[in-house]
């Protein structure tokens, strides 16, 4: 199998920085070949039945998922192409308030579980009776969320224990990410993008001030942080310091407990 060794170029519009050909090919030698890319979906169900789909063949739909054929709506992969089961709920969501002005505020308050241990001791159930195990199989996301830790090839998103705070939180090393945008990809939250949202360690001045990503630098002077806008030198261990008491925390706790986080 010849190869061509790929580079990442300049991010998109998404931010998202695609992959391009360098010219250098590589040969892996193999018996068998078995080619997995290029998904998408086959339009004739739409084009069929007189629905409008754009350049990729994917059905054209309004805010509401519904389609150009009145009360026919699209989700999940059948509108996007190959996405995330998660993607595919949230489309579910959004046309049963469309179509019977379901209303789903509170409901994540039926998926809270205090038990932490609980919800990570789910994680890899296997149940053949769909009806028998359906409150088993939910991974409780109002609780724990931790998708962009699992995905991230580089292991840029690390999940740490902080005092005082019962949820694991989501810090993100700078100098481990490559923003190949897969956090991105599988985050079930509206337009998240970890890569950039998550609280940032950084490893250097420079990686500091090419960034725009909330979060902090330890320097001789104490630590350099970059939160709503505003830069600046604080002492973490001074509780009166100004920095907001989670944030202070977090970082106290990855200085103290995960300080392999801070260096190269």
């Amino acid at each position: 199998l010849t190869c061509e060794v790929m580079k990442l170029g300049a991010p998109d519009e998404s931010g998202r920085r695609r992959p391009e050909g360098t010219g250098e090919f590589v040969t892996v030698p193999a018996t068998a070949v078995i080619t997995a890319v290029g998904e998408q979906i086959e339009p004739d169900l739409y084009t069929t039945s007189g629905i409008a789909c754009d350049e990729k063949g994917l059905p054209v739909v309004d805010n509401n998922l519904q389609t150009s054929l009145a009360h026919v709506y699209a989700v999940g992969d059948g509108r996007r192409g190959p996405a995330t089961v998660v993607k595919g709920i949230a489309d579910a969501m959004m046309v049963a308030v469309a179509i019977a002005d379901f209303n789903f505020s509170g409901k994540e308050l039926s998926n809270l579980e205090e038990d932490v241990a609980k919800i990570f001791g789910k994680r890899g159930q296997l149940c053949g009776d769909t009806d028998a195990c359906e409150q088993s199989r939910c991974l409780s996301c109002p609780s724990v969320c931790e998708a962009c830790v699992e995905v991230c090839p580089n292991r840029a998103n690390v999940a740490i224990k902080v005092p005082g705070i019962r949820q694991q939180q989501i810090i993100h090393v700078d100098g481990m990410c490559n923003e190949c945008g897969n956090c991105a990809v599988f985050c079930p939250y509206s337009k998240g993008r970890p890569y950039k949202d998550k609280f940032t360690a950084f490893w250097s001045r420079e990686d500091f001030d090419n960034s725009e990503n909330e979060g902090f630098l330890p320097t001789a002077d104490g630590f350099l942080v970059r939160l709503d806008g505003s830069t600046a030198i604080y002492n973490v261990d001074d509780e009166a310091c100004g920095l907001p008491e989670n944030i202070r925390r977090m970082i106290v706790s990855v200085r103290d407990s995960y300080s392999y986080l801070m260096s190269v």
